[in-house]
């Protein structure tokens, strides 16, 4: 099996500001075990996948910061977006770059910025998710894999995934029939599928064979089809920019699960029960890094005073909390945060007021 593997790596990480800045968004930060996420990313997967099987997709501004974190990667390895549009289109000229490479190409599809632990056993369900999207299902289609994590809370920030009969079964794993894709759904709902069961939070990790994407591509958006052959005549050229740009002016965005997962008849889901985060928020990265519900977690030095639940980052000077809970701090050297966790996703409307005064940078 010729397995590859496509990393996105194009967002800004807006909701970790004033960390992520748009010169150096989430994925290049060490937020999780003193390495860039970046790099937690690629040194996951390439016990499995080698180097020169590994693709980044990544907006033409973050190319050569990629490539500072990942050193060993060829600069042909680097796919360039001229504009953000989700992941759909990412995952569609990466996924050509592979495909004229290797045709026969199972290519496993990674966000750059999310935090795993047993990365053995994350490892032991891409194999087996590789072979799941080699299995031939009826009328010679084969399916289109995506890893579903067991939820631990009513969580409202992520989509979910209803599961349906087991396809394909090993001696840990099963690959199932998804029933429905739900978005993030409000607080009732979520603890409605909590309690019910047989429902997975959409991880945006991905298995397949390209080709099988591609042919959905084609069947779904035609429309972005028509472009494919010109990407693929023009991969390594001097035109390859410019037919990147026509392609992005011409297509919507969006993610691939509402553009061709939810719609497609031949999508599996594989439950995993790992530890697992997109360090989405402030409030995820919290969650991820906590041991014990109580714990104060400083990152640089601190003092706590009948403080509780905070998390504290800032390597410039000493921070000290005293008499509050549930919050998180981070100094920078231009800005300081102060955040009630539970609001966590509100950052990006500090971005969005700062963007305005022309003071995001």
């Amino acid at each position: 099996m010729n397995l590859y593997a496509l990393i996105m790596a194009g967002g800004e990480g807006k909701r970790f500001w004033p960390l992520s800045r748009k010169d150096k968004p989430k994925q290049f930060l060490s937020l999780v075990g003193g390495k860039s996420m970046i790099r937690h990313t690629v040194d996951r997967i390439i016990p499995i996948i080698p180097i020169e099987n590994v693709f980044v997709v990544t907006l033409e501004k973050y190319a050569d910061e990629t490539l500072r974190h990942i050193p060993e990667l060829s600069s042909e390895n680097v796919i360039a977006e001229p504009e953000g549009k989700n992941t759909a289109p990412a995952i569609a000229i990466g996924t050509l770059k592979i495909t004229k490479l290797s045709p026969d190409a199972v290519t496993v599809v990674l966000p750059a910025d999310h935090a795993i632990g047993e990365e053995d056993v994350f490892r032991e369900v891409i194999s087996f998710g590789s072979e799941v999207a080699c299995t031939e299902l009826p009328k010679g289609h084969y399916p289109l894999v995506t890893l579903g994590v067991k939820p631990q809370r009513p969580e409202t920030g992520y989509g979910y995934i209803k599961e349906a009969e087991v396809i394909k079964t090993s001696n840990n794993y099963q690959a199932k029939k998804v029933e429905r894709f739900t978005e993030k759904p409000d607080l009732q709902t979520a603890l409605r599928f909590l309690q019910q069961g047989g429902y997975y939070w959409n991880s945006g990790i991905f298995v397949w064979k390209a080709s099988s994407i591609i042919n959905a591509f084609q069947k779904l958006l035609p429309e972005w089809y028509k472009f494919f052959d010109e990407i693929l005549d023009v991969f390594s050229t001097q035109r390859e920019k410019t037919a990147f740009i026509r392609f992005y002016k011409q297509i919507e965005s969006g993610p691939i699960d509402k553009l061709i997962l939810e719609k497609w008849d031949n999508t599996l889901v594989i439950p995993i029960d790992f530890p697992w985060s997109d360090i989405g928020s402030w409030q995820a990265l919290d969650e991820f890094l906590r041991a014990d519900e109580k714990e104060n977690i400083f990152h640089g030095e601190g003092v706590s005073v009948d403080s509780s639940s905070c998390l504290v980052l800032g390597d410039r000077r000493l921070i000290a909390v005293v008499g509050v809970k549930d919050l998180v701090v981070v100094d920078t050297d231009d800005a300081i945060l102060v955040l009630d966790k539970n609001q966590a996703q509100d950052v990006k409307k500090v971005v969005e007021m700062l963007e305005k005064r022309g003071k995001y940078t």
